[in-house]
């Protein structure tokens, strides 16, 4: 081998081993360190004591150190929320949390907030109904008996006759057998033609129905002239005074005939009474210088004024004490 060469070989070996060296070093220094650290070790252990006491004195200056930062920020966000705006907000805050213990018992509240907002609505439609309703219906106020007498203020004391006597506005007091062939519809027959009908039951006036109404229209008139009230008025106080509440009927125990007291049903009262005022006016108009239409008049103002000298008055009297004997 040529000289150059190995001393090339020598050169690299030496750099080799320095290099080498260094890291044999090393491993001894860390070996040697570890033992020193094993050494070490027990004044270690008993060095925790002092760094607990320190660790719990760190938090106390710190918590010394953080409060005086705390009281800057508030310093700082004093100012700020001293200011006007946030002022403001602060009431509305407030009160927010005062509505919400007062609305604790939050179906209540729910409710009476939600009706203000639903009834405002319904209102004006119900309103708008009734005005409907309203002008639908039919004003009866200027149908009149004979185009004189109003149907209006009539005033039926007795409650029992109430539903019975009729009041149906109509001008003339024929209705045409409407209410024939029905059971308890003549209730529903204006009370005036039930009079005018009565008066049909005699010989004499049989089939003259128009000749009838115009004595009764003849009589409202004369009873328009003496006493100043409305003819109608007068009509329905007079039933009322001469319809009996009680009378007789026969009833047979083994062959023996006995009278029994009993009630009269409302619209059999109106009947008698009626039938009872005709026949005080045939009755009176017989060897009589006044005329038929006069004695009616007349018939029916002491009927209703309740004078003994009334047929009908009269007549309702005995029925009801020959049934207060028979009770």
């Amino acid at each position: 081998m040529p000289k150059d060469k190995k001393d090339k070989k020598v050169a690299t070996k030496e750099k080799v081993d320095k290099k080498e060296k260094p890291a044999k070093k090393k491993e001894v220094s860390k070996k040697e360190e570890k033992k020193k650290a094993s050494k070490k070790a027990p004044k270690a252990a008993a060095e925790p004591k002092k760094d607990k006491k320190k660790t719990k004195e760190a938090p106390k200056k710190e918590e010394k150190k953080a409060a005086p930062k705390k009281e800057k920020a508030a310093a700082k966000v004093a100012p700020k929320e001293t200011a006007p705006k946030k002022e403001e907000k602060k009431p509305v805050a407030a009160k927010k949390e005062e509505a919400k213990p007062a609305a604790g018992k939050e179906p209540k509240a729910t409710k009476e907030e939600v009706k203000p907002k639903t009834t405002p609505k319904k209102q004006p439609k119900e309103e708008k109904v009734v005005e409907e309703k309203e002008e639908e219906l039919p004003n009866y106020d200027h149908i009149k008996l004979f185009n004189k007498w109003s149907y209006n203020d009539i005033i039926i004391t007795d409650p029992g006759l109430k539903a019975y006597i009729s009041l149906r506005p109509v001008i003339i007091p024929h209705t045409g057998g409407r209410y024939a062939h029905q059971r308890f519809k003549k209730a529903e027959m204006p009370i005036t033609e039930r009079l005018v009908n009565k008066l049909m039951k005699t010989k004499r006036g049989t089939g003259k129905k128009v000749r009838m109404i115009k004595a009764v229209q003849i009589a409202f008139e004369i009873i328009n002239l003496q006493t100043g009230k409305n003819p109608l008025q007068v009509l329905v106080d007079a039933i009322q005074n001469t319809s009996p509440r009680e009378e007789v009927t026969r009833i047979t125990y083994g062959g023996m005939a006995q009278l029994q007291s009993v009630d009269v049903a409302p619209m059999r009262r109106i009947d008698i009474s009626l039938v009872n005022i005709v026949a005080g006016v045939f009755k009176k108009s017989f060897n009589n210088i006044l005329s038929a239409e006069e004695i009616l008049a007349k018939e029916l103002i002491d009927a209703s004024e309740n004078k003994p000298s009334s047929f009908a008055i009269g007549k309702m009297q005995e029925i009801e004490r020959v049934a207060l004997s028979a009770r």
